[in-house]
């Protein structure tokens, strides 16, 4: 069984390197770099389409993309089941990772003789991951446990998890000492496939010395609080970003000789999400009914992306696409170029600027129609459905969330509150000499997106597309019809959906 394993990975890394034609592409100003997060689904072919593990060519695989990493099994007592873990559709293959993980394998292996994990790495570049894990499934070799792994990397193989609710139950695993929201939100289409792991919040970063420069006062850190006098809502969230955006001559946006042509700094961006990311700025939603299996576009989501365009456009707050992918705005990787004020993104985002150099904190996402939603990213483990072993694989799943090493190793705060206090010490080190107010990730996690904005839709790799595009297109067109560019979203949806297999 090992060596078929190995043999069908490698078989598929070998396919996915003549598909590959030279590595991965360089991320668009919109997107999160590949080692902070699951590869974009938009990438992945759709699960009928992967090809049968006899069928792969025989090539051998080039530095482009690494070969798999298939541990033997060492210290394993020799009656102990073996619980294959796939890693690869998010974090956790990246070279300087994968001895952690080893280790990790390694010293659990020898601490107790129920399970004998055995490690198969395959390395997250484009698809060569997701068709890696597909060609196993298809061969009859599912893995027992797959993770990290986020909602996103879930939902290419959506139905393909098995529902840990009854085997916790069986394992006498103690599920209500978790926060309920966020079960639901490690639940997909209703079934709670893993337990709540690493969670990347999302928050508003900001920077402290334009803050200074403009002699205003830093964003609130505390969901009531006010700013300068009133409420911390979108209005008086608009007008600091507008305050904080910057033309040559050094006039704001709120002021009438304000030149949108030459601005060198901006009040506020969504960084590295798409035009559902964008939409949950303003509230959660499912852009589907299942029971029509027609689009149906959020309305918050209508109101969210119209201010977003107005955003850009109209108030000239946030960039668009020339900015964003100029020299000056550090092409695409904004809030790491000194020059924007406001910057809304996940936890993950620590990964991407020097800590240490920029002066930052971090504050609460304004109330917006007297709610507040701080989308969430969250990686778990999870068990799949044809695995063989699930009794034995959820004894492991259960012990890797609540393992301080691969907490650390994967950088999400965790979902366990005990194990919060060495993480954030962690992370503060890392952002010396500044002092990051930490309350304000742990305090946006009681306000999630639900649903979720990276939610399985049908025939999610053109849907993903779509509202890639979408946004692209609000970032590129100063003349956009919205309501038009909305509705024939919509139409796009449609048909996207209606031909799902």
């Amino acid at each position: 069984m090992k060596k078929m394993f190995y043999i069908l990975s490698l078989l598929i890394v070998a396919s996915m390197v003549l598909a590959a034609c030279g590595g991965a592409a360089t991320p668009a100003a919109t997107q999160a770099p590949a080692e902070t997060q699951a590869p974009a689904v938009t990438e992945a072919p759709a699960a009928t389409e992967a090809p049968a593990a006899t069928e792969a060519p025989t090539a051998v695989p080039t530095p482009t993309i690494p070969p798999p990493v298939l541990t033997e099994g060492e210290g394993c007592d020799p009656a102990a089941t073996k619980v294959t873990w796939f890693i690869g559709l998010g974090a956790g293959s990246n070279a300087d990772v994968v001895p952690l993980e080893k280790a990790w394998v390694d010293k659990y292996n020898q601490s107790q003789k129920e399970a004998c994990v055995i490690m198969n790495v395959v390395y997250n570049t484009g698809s060569n991951s997701y068709d890696a894990l597909r060609a196993l499934i298809a061969g009859g070799n599912a893995p027992d446990i797959v993770g990290p792994v986020g909602k996103a990397g879930r939902a290419s193989f959506q139905g393909g998890w098995a529902d840990v609710t009854p085997l916790a139950e069986k394992a006498g695993f103690n599920l209500s000492s978790y926060d309920p929201a966020l079960l639901e939100f490690t639940k997909d289409e209703g079934v709670l496939v893993g337990i709540p792991f690493a969670l990347f919040p999302s928050f508003i970063f900001y920077n402290k010395k334009l803050f200074d420069e403009a002699q205003l006062p830093y964003p609130p850190h505390k969901v009531g609080e006010l700013y300068d006098g009133k409420p911390w809502d979108l209005a008086n969230f608009q007008n600091l970003a507008m305050k904080l955006t910057v033309d040559k001559n050094g006039n704001d946006a709120t002021m009438a000789e304000f030149d949108p042509a030459n601005v060198t700094q901006f009040g506020f961006f969504e960084q590295w999400t798409d035009a559902r990311g964008v939409g949950a700025f303003f509230e959660g939603g499912l852009p589907y009914d299942a029971a029509t299996n027609k689009a149906v576009i959020p309305t918050a989501w209508v109101d969210a992306w119209k201010w977003y365009y107005d955003g850009i456009w109209k108030n000239h707050f946030m960039p668009n696409a020339d900015y964003q992918n100029s020299d000056q705005f550090n092409k695409g990787n904004l809030f790491a170029s000194g020059n924007v004020a406001m910057s809304w993104v996940h936890t993950w985002y620590t990964c991407c600027f020097d800590n240490s150099k920029i002066a930052w904190d971090i504050a609460v996402v304004p109330t917006i129609n007297g709610k507040i939603t701080a989308k969430l990213h969250g990686d778990t483990f999870a068990i799949m459905k044809d695995s063989k072993n699930q009794d034995v694989a959820f004894k492991v799943l259960s012990d890797m969330v609540v393992s301080p090493e691969l907490a650390v190793i994967y950088g999400g705060l965790p979902a366990v509150v005990a194990d919060r206090p060495a993480f954030f010490e962690a992370k503060s080190k890392a952002a010396a000499p500044n002092v990051i107010d930490w309350t304000v990730a742990e305090s946006m996690l009681a306000y999630p997106d639900l649903p979720n904005h990276e939610s399985w839709l049908p025939n999610l790799a053109v849907a993903n597309n779509l509202f890639g595009a979408f946004r692209t297109a609000m970032d590129q067109t100063p003349d956009m019809n919205m309501d038009e560019a909305i509705a024939k979203l919509q139409s796009d949806l449609d048909a996207a959906y209606q031909a799902a297999k």
